[in-house]
């Protein structure tokens, strides 16, 4: 008789993907640091809202103007991101710019290891797919037609583009040309 576990086994990058995940959760919520008194982190002086320009991110829609973005941070936890939201109702779109500091997301771990299990997240057979020359390493993710990012690894820092929205995985080449825009301003 055959052992098989009830427990499905997780793809390849699982543990990336929840980590990314649960950093977004955690800057999405707005929540504040848990520790006073610390200092600025590179997160926060990289400002967010200033590595895409609006009309950068206008080509995303054609019928309304994309206003500035919104920025927070976590200095406890290195992040930084910024929001741009316009639309409303159905036709409502988010585009989050997030800064991570890749030591503080990944303690432990080498840049090489990091790089490697941003790569690996990549699922095949789904519109996934690794981008070239941008950054360290860098990665397309559809988690579903409405909800697409464009993540890359660059100079210590985990930079992803997140787009929240009616035909997102339409605007797959948009978003990794703002992933370019934004890492080259790292």
């Amino acid at each position: 008789m055959m052992n098989i576990s009830r427990i499905p086994r997780r793809p390849a990058g699982y543990h990336f993907a929840s980590a990314v995940v649960l950093g977004l959760a955690i800057v999405g919520t707005g929540g504040s640091s848990p520790v006073s008194g610390q200092s600025a982190v590179s997160a926060q002086a990289l400002k967010p809202c200033e590595l895409l320009t609006t009309a950068e991110i206008q080509p995303l829609t054609a019928k309304e103007s994309v206003p500035d973005g919104v920025s927070s941070s976590l200095q406890a936890f290195g992040s930084a991101t910024c929001r741009y939201t316009w639309g409303v109702g159905v036709d409502r779109v988010k585009l989050d710019v997030n800064v991570y500091e890749a030591p503080r997301m990944f303690p432990g771990m080498s840049p090489d290891q990091i790089n490697q299990r941003l790569l690996q997240s990549v699922r095949a057979g789904t519109a996934d797919a690794v981008i070239s020359d941008v950054g360290d390493a860098a990665v397309f993710k559809v988690d579903s037609p409405l909800y697409v990012s464009a993540t890359a690894s660059s100079r210590g820092h985990i930079l992803a583009v997140h787009l929240d929205g009616l035909d997102a995985l339409d605007k797959k080449d948009q978003l990794i040309a703002l992933l370019k825009s934004a890492v080259s301003r790292l």
